[in-house]
């Protein structure tokens, strides 16, 4: 039987259907409407090897459109959802109503396949887990102390978001709060001068820049601040005061700093490894 990507099969009251159009060139989306039973097992395994001979490593099963599954459907998903791991890949359900989640959950599947709401979020999800692409987040605001526990508490919120730990979302909040401290109290003050910050964050780590205006008064101070310091037979940044603490607390926090003080602005770029 020939099986054309984006062509509609039909068993009884079963339908099939391959995208292959979604998500990028290893994705394919398996829509699957009505009642899949034993005998629509040997339909499911032509469309899993079109999708297979295509090489494609992520399949998306919406099941959206499924009245019924039997658990011989169920042990043929497995044993493919295998091979798609082994490919570097996975094969997860979407769009589940109640009744099907709920048979599925009774059956051990949710122990075994990733379930999401619908299609777009089980591609988002191959993308973050195994694309590793970034989400960003940018906030602009006047340069004002009180305006910094909300810019914090976001990027904190973020972190949890996306997955990480209580540990590592309180540690990037403390980063941020503590640069765009700096920023505020050494840059230039004003509606007009804004204090900038830029929060990428993947699977893996999350990369913060803050960049304000600076204060032509405070440069030469600053510039100092950063310089390197020998004492007690090790190098560090930053003087015995608070702001020096401030910086050798950002350091021991992250993964990488480097600070970058002119005339006209200075910026800061911090990388902070997921450690949980």
């Amino acid at each position: 039987m020939r099986i054309r990507t984006g062509q509609a099969m039909k068993n009884n009251a079963l339908t099939m259907e391959i995208s292959s159009h979604e998500g990028g060139a290893e994705i394919a989306v398996l829509r699957i409407a009505g009642a899949l039973d034993f005998s629509g097992i040997a339909m499911l395994s032509n469309f899993f090897d079109k999708i297979t001979a295509e090489n494609r490593s992520y399949v998306v099963v919406d099941l959206a459109g499924i009245e019924a599954i039997c658990s011989a459907a169920l042990g043929e998903f497995m044993g493919y959802r295998k091979r798609f791991v082994e490919r570097g890949g996975s094969l997860v359900f979407a769009g589940l109503s109640g009744n099907i989640r709920s048979k599925l959950t009774l059956l051990g599947a949710n122990k075994i396949f990733s379930f999401y709401q619908d299609v777009r979020g089980a591609i988002n999800a191959y993308k973050w887990d195994y694309k590793k692409q970034s989400k960003s987040l940018t906030v602009a605001f006047p340069a004002s102390l009180k305006l910094v526990p909300p810019v914090r508490q976001l990027a904190a919120r973020l972190a949890r978001q996306k997955g990480y730990s209580v540990k590592d979302a309180f540690r990037i909040e403390t980063i941020v709060d503590e640069v765009c401290n700096n920023a505020v109290e050494h840059g230039l003050h004003g509606q007009e001068n804004l204090v900038e910050m830029r929060v990428a964050i993947d699977k893996e780590k999350v990369d913060i820049s803050v960049s304000n205006r600076s204060d032509p008064g405070k440069v030469a101070a600053l510039k100092e601040l950063i310089k390197p310091v020998t004492q007690g037979g090790g190098t560090h940044v930053g003087h015995n005061d608070k702001r020096g603490r401030g910086l050798a607390l950002i350091r021991m926090l992250s993964n990488d700093m480097d600070v970058n003080i002119t005339e006209h602005g200075t910026s800061v770029h911090v990388i902070k490894l997921r450690e949980e």
